[in-house]
């Protein structure tokens, strides 16, 4: 299915104006991420990706929990993500001073050559973080800015490449584990749709929303009634966190079914901070970044 820039630029839109109305976020940041979620919505709408099924995993070990296309797999064009790397700079850069303090230094050391933007993006792929916690002790009043960055930067291009590759797993075989299908990473977020309520999980890495098993740790694969459980927020309506006893890990869950309200993972994840402090001194994590590189 093509994608469709209209009826997603009226979400986005949506949701920017009802997260605006909440105070959780500081404006400046709320600004930025409105500004890069909008430039990010045009390089999508610039993506074509075409993929041959017989470049992917068998069906079979799919289904058993194979990935179809593993992340450091995934067809990059560097020229293209560099050339939106550096527009997402000039919004950081005229942003707020401690971002333009950061954002000179990478600046500087791409210049320098010190920085090198081509191995920054393999190491995102390769679900190195550590490479950019190091880099952040050079960026101390952003650390995770270069993250931010090149998350950014990449993920039209990996959410058009996982679309592409998921238009090949069979309508008629049920998917059964927590991670993506498309590349084996972990989900940032998940929510429930439809009159039944079926649980949908999206990527931390390329942002693809599955189906998954409403009853189910998605880390630890964990189905035993007994050690999920489910916490609210009066303050937060519409979001639950779900945490499994048996891996201390949590995952947000957004069911907006009758609400009226917009729904985007990776902006629903931002509005919802307060439960990840609650979840978070309740003693449990959550083991993977939010869509935004922090």
């Amino acid at each position: 299915m093509p994608f469709d820039h209209a009826a997603a630029s009226r979400l986005l839109e949506k949701k920017l104006a009802d997260i605006t109305k909440k105070t959780v976020l500081p404006a400046p940041m709320l600004a930025l991420v409105a500004a890069a979620a909008r430039a990010q919505l045009e390089a999508r709408a610039q993506e074509t990706v075409t993929i041959d099924a017989s470049d992917l995993e068998d069906v079979e070990r799919v289904l058993r929990g194979a990935p179809m296309l593993p992340r450091d797999a995934f067809p990059l064009d560097m020229a293209r993500g560099a050339a939106f790397f550096d527009d997402l700079t000039r919004l950081v850069g005229a942003s707020e001073p401690h971002l333009a303090e950061a954002m000179a230094v990478i600046r500087a050391d791409r210049e320098a050559g010190v920085l090198d933007l081509p191995k920054a993006f393999s190491r995102f792929t390769a679900g190195d973080d550590a490479f950019f916690a190091a880099y952040g002790e050079k960026t101390p009043s952003a650390p995770r800015l270069l993250s931010f960055l090149v998350q950014a930067a990449l993920t039209p291009r990996l959410a058009a490449v996982a679309e592409a590759v998921y238009a090949h797993f069979p309508d008629n075989r049920t998917w059964n584990f927590g991670q993506c299908p498309v590349c084996g990473s972990p989900p940032f977020m998940a929510r429930l749709v439809g009159k039944v309520g079926a649980r949908h999980l999206t990527c931390s890495f390329c942002q693809l929303e599955y189906r998954a098993k409403r009853l189910m740790c998605p880390y630890c694969g964990e189905e035993e009634h007994k050690l999920l459980e489910v916490f609210t927020a009066p303050d937060e309506p519409g979001y639950a966190v779900h945490v499994c006893l048996r891996c201390n890990n949590y995952i947000k869950t957004t069911d907006f079914r009758e609400l009226d309200r917009p729904s985007l993972p990776a902006l629903d994840d931002l509005e919802s901070l307060p439960l990840d402090l609650a979840a978070r001194n309740q003693g449990f994590t959550r083991p993977v970044l939010s869509a935004w590189g922090f």
